[in-house]
């Protein structure tokens, strides 16, 4: 299969980050796994970042959103994925996993990205609940994980102020800026009904979270803490992996926050 023209590669690729030069070398025997288990908008991607940067516990990210599958199939597609890509568009493009995969493309997918996103002998996978469900099942989904990736160590993040974190669900949704490197498209605009949705999506998902971490050993991490004081939660989340903690957390200087939000959740709690 002929790859792609590396030009070609960074031009298709929704998010840079998923491209050959943050690759990290194979490593040996004996790769762990965790999991940031997580919501939309919890912090979950500035701990995954602060993790990666430390360079001892993976490159977490979100690698089974329908948009890394989509990048991460561009990458193994070669040329010929390319064409059908360019030919289908970026909307069709986009729904790559959608729908869920089988147990045989999801394992050729996970140990692509183990020997690629490894380092200090973890890989970890940042989870967002829905996508669980939507991969293994609603039963058992994490034995379902744990049959392709082995025994997890499990990290959970949420937002005490579920309301803010709705709220910047929706922005995001709107805007398709889900980070501020990213660019705005459309501005977003106030609406009661779809905050509802949001709140209501939110509650589904960390009820799910709660069944199904309710008798697995997991660290609890918040995002309120995480922002306050981001080298203690960073710590935490390394003691779980056994990892020494560090004097200060790492900057992440193109990951800042978007803010924006305070207004529309001023308005729904006044019931406007």
């Amino acid at each position: 299969m002929r790859p792609l023209d590396r030009p070609l590669l960074d031009r298709l690729l929704l998010d840079p980050r998923n491209g050959p030069d943050h690759d990290r070398p194979a490593p040996g025997p004996g790769v762990r796994a965790y999991v940031v288990c997580s919501m939309p908008r919890s912090g979950s991607t500035l701990l995954c970042r602060l993790l990666g940067a430390t360079g001892d516990a993976g490159l977490p990210a979100e690698h089974l959103n329908p948009m890394q599958l989509r990048d991460w199939t561009l990458r193994g597609g070669g040329a010929r994925g390319a064409a059908q890509l360019l030919l289908w568009g970026p909307a069709v493009g986009a729904l790559a996993g959608r729908f869920g995969w089988g147990p045989g493309r999801l394992r050729a997918h996970l140990d692509r990205l183990r020997q690629r996103r490894s380092a200090g002998g973890w890989y970890g996978l940042k989870l967002h609940h829905h996508h669980l469900v939507r991969h293994f099942g609603a039963r058992a989904p994490l034995q379902g994980l744990e049959a392709l990736l082995g025994p997890l160590t499990l990290l959970r993040i949420g937002r005490r102020d579920r309301l803010a974190q709705a709220v910047s669900w929706e922005r995001a949704l709107q805007s398709g800026q889900w980070a501020s490197w990213q660019r705005r498209g459309l501005p977003p605009v106030y609406s009661r009904r779809r905050i509802g949705a949001r709140l209501r999506e939110l509650d589904d998902g960390e009820a799910g979270w709660d069944a199904i971490l309710g008798g697995r050993p997991h660290t609890r991490l918040w995002f309120e803490e995480l922002v306050a004081d981001p080298t203690a939660s960073l710590n935490a989340a390394r003691a779980a992996l056994g990892l020494p903690p560090l004097p200060a957390a790492p900057e992440v200087p193109d990951l800042r926050p978007q803010g924006g939000g305070a207004a529309w959740a001023s308005r729904y709690r006044a019931g406007t």
